[in-house]
């Protein structure tokens, strides 16, 4: 039962990373606002990012049981006021808080399963959590168009709320944890690291914005707001370390987490996988939007085969590691798959048939299974300290987030400066509009968009052969 709980409340979190996907049409027209349309979802990701590492210390201070709940709560919270939103202010507004509790239902959930499961039979119990993102990544563009076309977007906030309640009758009823004694609660708000919060917090929003903002082409990357965010936030991100290593005596993030060369590459192959995962998730239903003319919930579906192949190959993953007790080999051999199926995409132009692109797609989704969750096992292994459990695990969710806010904005990049100079710029902010245009329109525009994917893709096969390598070096 507390399994059942962890599996419910983590899937209305995943469910809403994409269910708002195809009801932003709806929202937009009903508020009569298209311009501040993109702020729905770059709220929830300011939010979703700032606050992960912050939950593994609340995990450990406060006990994950009341740590869960509260992420549960705010979630909650947020879907009601996403839901009751009366403007397009107010509904961004909600969307950031909703991803205050989202966050931490992610990175609990992971840590919740560490500690529950032993470590030979947690990928199984991963893999499980992997068809659970799966379903949400397929089941929640359905489900945002079915509501928005068939009732009210705003149902797709409202059904957090009963499925939001069962998942906590559960976790009140049945999980019972250890509980942290000698230290009372006031004690343990004292204890964080205040200063170490704000650094993080501020330069991340500061990375985040000037990515977003630049991959949006909301300013153009050599303008002095982009520049200032982007140099501020890291300059900020460097004071956050020193600080960490010299003055806090409970640090968010303790360098020892990296304190072994294989800890370092395998947290650096979770960046690059998020790089690579949610960069492909984000782009390629627009390719299959401007390319094959699909609808928004047509291309969700074209996803379908990557997202189960992933799901089933993370499965018998999670199996063969729990039978065999070793996971650097599927590691390794998720790598090798990685770069021939991202060396594949490449080939992908306006000509390349539906059935070519899921085949591809297949051989990515095995990738992705053979490595997602077998990183976050190798990182828990490889721990020096077993007390780092929870901090490492909200570390693991905060580096594949950020890479892939960082896949999308380099994506978005290479597709903005190709779509430029074929001054078809205005595209770039409505890629599906190309399918429609008139023939002798649409093919340098298509061309454009396409060769600005092809570079994405290029980067993206760099970067598995640096994930391969790495890989190497794992114990």
């Amino acid at each position: 039962m507390v399994f059942l709980g962890i599996t419910v409340t983590l899937f209305i979190a995943a469910l809403d990373q994409t269910i708002v996907t195809t009801t932003l049409p709806s929202i937009a027209k009903e508020f009569n606002n298209f311009a501040d349309i993109s702020w729905i979802g770059t709220a929830y990701l300011l939010t979703t990012t700032a606050v992960q590492p912050l939950y593994g210390v609340a995990a450990d201070l406060f006990g994950r049981k009341r740590a869960m709940m509260f992420a549960c709560s705010v979630f909650l919270l947020g879907s009601a006021l996403c839901g009751a939103a009366q403007s397009m202010t107010m509904l961004i507004v909600a969307r950031a808080v909703q991803g205050l509790g989202g966050s931490g239902i992610i990175a609990l959930s992971m840590i919740l399963v560490a500690d529950i499961v032993p470590l030979r039979q947690r990928g199984t119990y991963q893999a499980l959590i992997a068809l659970i993102f799966a379903i949400a990544a397929v089941v929640g563009p359905l489900l945002g168009g079915a509501f928005s076309d068939k009732v009210t977007w705003r149902w797709a906030f409202y059904i957090n709320l009963p499925v939001g309640a069962l998942s906590m009758i559960l976790i009140i009823f049945f999980m019972h944890m250890k509980r942290r004694k000698g230290i009372p609660f006031a004690t343990n708000l004292k204890s964080l690291d205040y200063i170490g919060i704000f650094l993080l917090m501020a330069s991340i929003v500061m990375i985040l914005l000037g990515l977003n903002w630049g991959a949006d082409a909301k300013y153009p990357w050599n303008s002095s707001v982009i520049l200032a965010l982007l140099i501020i936030g890291i300059v900020i991100g460097a004071i956050f370390i020193f600080h960490e290593a010299r003055y806090a005596k409970k640090p968010i993030i303790p360098l020892r987490l990296f304190g072994t060369p294989s800890l370092a590459v395998t947290y650096l192959q979770v960046f690059i996988q998020g790089f690579i995962f949610l960069g492909l998730l984000f782009f390629l239903p627009l390719y299959f939007q401007a390319v094959h003319g699909s609808s928004a919930v047509k291309s969700g579906i074209d996803l379908l085969p990557y997202a189960i192949v992933g799901a089933f190959a993370a499965i018998v993953v999670g199996l063969l590691m729990s039978r065999w007790g070793t996971y650097k080999e599927f590691i390794v051999a998720g790598w090798i798959v990685g770069c021939i199926s991202a060396g594949l995409l490449i080939t992908f132009d306006e000509y390349t048939s539906r059935g070519k692109v899921i085949g591809i797609l297949l051989l990515q989704g095995i990738s992705m299974g053979m490595t997602v969750n077998t990183l976050l096992l190798g990182v828990h292994a490889q721990l020096i300290n077993k007390s780092d459990l929870a901090l490492s695990t909200s570390l693991w969710t905060f580096l594949r987030t950020f890479g892939g806010v960082f896949g999308i904005a380099v994506g978005g990049t290479f597709v903005q400066s190709s779509l430029s100079q074929a001054n078809a710029s205005e595209y770039a902010q409505n890629i599906k509009a190309i399918a429609g245009l008139p023939p002798n329109i649409k093919a340098p525009v298509l061309r454009a968009f396409v060769q600005g994917l092809q570079h994405f893709f290029i980067l993206i096969t760099i970067i598995s052969g640096i994930g391969l390598v790495a890989s190497l070096f794992i114990k």
